[in-house]
Formats: structure tokens, sequence, C-alpha cells
């Protein structure tokens, strides 16, 4: 059985995973929790090996979550860079297999499974952690900086090629959470890239191209990619409106103010949460609204919501407010207003709150 050679040999494996990790890192520093890491893993390894539990166990937070979270936070704390999160635990798979190929121990194909879906849970977790611990660690101030965006990409860039390269090696599957770790670091790059292509044509070409557009056009085209996604996070996107109501707006402008708007409402809502997006008249204006059920917010979070930059601090939805700042201008260009609704211990509604065209003369 592959638990009870994992027992017998288990100083030799760790000696030879830490002796490859050295080999790989050159003279980078280490720590004791990165020593006792190892370990601690490793023996978490072992256990679950030993009670034999079904695959649908790795799907869910398991027993080696905990410390593959503090494994990712210290390797952060160290100057560990993502691929090197990766590979430590590809190394400690490596050492188990080579020292079983050498001793003559046959591993079973499900033993094999078990100990790949296992260091692909702790893999997915670790630079989750990795990831969530290093962006708030980034200065509010730093954010505004063109360099600092340069490093959200080459993150997520790196993240994605890392996951990639674990998947083409066939060591995880593509609906593995690696696979999963692939996915939103793509999502990521483009939300990066279009809050950055609204900005720079904000601030370089600050003049609106006006047309008539029927408002439910607009919300169509975002609803189009933002239902995928809702979808994917197992959230309910709702959009409700009237086709008679058009608006005199920058299309560009519009569409990616209201997109970036669902984005965060997605970001901040829970599984299994409704977004609503809708429009209707009130007297003279055109209000456009977006409910999400991120649990509400104190007073001093709706006062720094519109800062640019501006960070939402939470247990599990820590990160960059895609931009709400850029949202606002994108609004006033077009005449309109942005405004927020607090809905304490339940969410907030988002206006976009535009004057209504004059009627067109016969």
């Amino acid at each position: 059985m592959l638990h009870d050679f994992m027992t017998q040999e288990r100083h030799t494996i760790l000696t030879v995973a830490k002796t490859k990790a050295l080999e790989t890192q050159g003279t980078r520093m280490t720590s004791d929790a990165v020593e006792a890491g190892w370990g601690i893993f490793y023996d978490e390894l072992v256990g679950l090996l030993k009670r034999d539990q079904p695959f649908e166990f790795h799907g869910e937070k398991g027993l080696h979550t905990a410390e593959a979270e503090k494994q990712g936070k210290e390797y952060l704390r160290l100057g560990y860079t993502v691929s090197e999160v990766v590979h430590s635990y590809g190394i400690l798979c490596q050492a188990i297999t080579e020292l079983a190929t050498k001793l003559g121990v046959e591993i079973t194909s499900r033993e094999f499974r078990q100990l790949n879906l296992s260091l692909d849970t702790a893999i997915a977790e670790s630079v989750s952690e990795f990831e969530k611990t290093r962006r708030m660690g980034v200065n509010r101030a730093e954010i505004k900086r063109l360099g600092v965006l340069s490093l959200e990409l080459r993150n997520c860039l790196q993240s994605a090629t890392i996951s990639l390269e674990m998947i083409q090696s066939g060591m995880v599957g593509v609906l593995s959470k690696t696979g999963t770790v692939l996915q939103e670091s793509l999502k990521k790059m483009a939300d990066l890239i279009d809050t950055a292509l609204t900005e720079v044509r904000l601030r370089s070409e600050p003049e609106c191209y006006i047309e008539r557009i029927p408002v439910f056009e607009i919300m169509s085209e975002v609803g189009v990619t933002a239902g995928l996604e809702a979808r994917f996070r197992n959230q309910i996107l709702q959009v409700q409106g009237f086709s008679n109501l058009e608006v005199n707006v920058d299309r560009q402008l519009c569409v990616s103010a209201l997109a970036n708007l669902v984005q965060n409402g997605m970001k901040f809502t829970s599984p299994g949460g409704t977004i609503q997006v809708r429009t209707h008249a009130e007297g003279s204006r055109i209000l456009i609204e977006v409910e999400d059920e991120c649990g509400g917010l104190s007073d001093q979070k709706m006062e720094e919501l519109f800062e640019p930059g501006s960070l939402q601090l939470g247990d599990s939805n820590t990160g960059v407010v895609h931009g709400l700042a850029i949202c606002r201008r994108a609004v006033e260009l077009n005449g309109g207003e942005l405004r927020v609704k607090n809905l304490p211990g339940k969410g907030c509604i988002f206006s976009i709150d535009l004057p209504a065209p004059k009627p067109e003369v016969a």
C-alpha cells in the first residue's frame, strides 16, 4: 500500500524533496515554517491515503487546506514566485514516485489518482492564498501607477502559465482546481486590461461620441458576457428593463461603466446569490440599477468606494474594487451621475442616473 511505503520512507522522501527544492531554488532563504510545512502536509497526505476517502472528498476543503494556505503566505514573505510554490508540490510528488520506482514499490492507479488529487488541491489553495496575501500587501498609492498594473498582469500571466504547464504535463486535469486557477487568472487579466483601456481613453480622449441607444441594448451587451461568469460562480444574474427606454450616451463608456458595476456585484456576492440589473424612468431621468448581495457596507467604506484604486477589505473578498472611480468619470462625461445606496445586512444598489433624451421631432 502506498501509505505504508510513505510512512516507512518518510525521512528519505522528505530529504530528497528538500534537496531537489534547494537545487532548483539556489541559495534562496527558507524558514522554520516552510521546513515544518513539508512534514505536516506529508503526514496529512499519508493519513488521507490511509483512510481511502472517495475522490469527491478532494473537491471540498481538505485536511491539508490550512497548512497549504500557511505555506502560501510563508512563500510570499520569503520572496518566492508563484511558480516556485507550484514546483515545490511537484517536487514532493516526484520524490515519492521516484523512490517507489527505485525500490520496486507498486502504486495502484487509484492511489496515484488520490495522490495527484491531494496535490492538486494543495497547489490550488496555496497559490490562491499566495495571490490573496500579495494583493493585500499592495499599497493603495501604488495601485495608481502603471508599474503596479504591469505587476498584476505579469503575476496573472505567470499563474496561468504554470497552471497550463501542470495540465499539459498530465499531472492534473482541465477540470481540476488548478484548471480553476487558470480560468480565474485569465479572467482577471481581461478585467485589468478592460479597466486600463477605459482609463487611458478617459485621460487622453475625454470627448464623448454621443448616439441614441436603447437602454436594454446596453444591458443585453453586458449581460451576455456577465451571464457566463455568473453561471461559473453559481450565481443568478437577472436583467430586466423596458424596450422603449433610450439614452443619448457614448456606447463604449456606458457599457464599460455598467460592466464594471456588474463585475463588482458578482465579485462580492456569495455563490447562490443574485445580481439584478434593471432600468426604469423617473420623470426626466433614466436609471440603470445594479443590485448585489454583498452584505452591505460600513459608512467608512461607502466614502472610500469611489476613490481611485480603493480597496475592499474582507475575509474572503479581498482585492481591488474594479474601476469605480473610472465608472463615475465615464457616467459624468455622459451627463449623468453615479450613486450608491447601502442595504445594511443585504447588499448595495449602484445607480447610473442619466438624462432622458428629448422627444424626436416628427
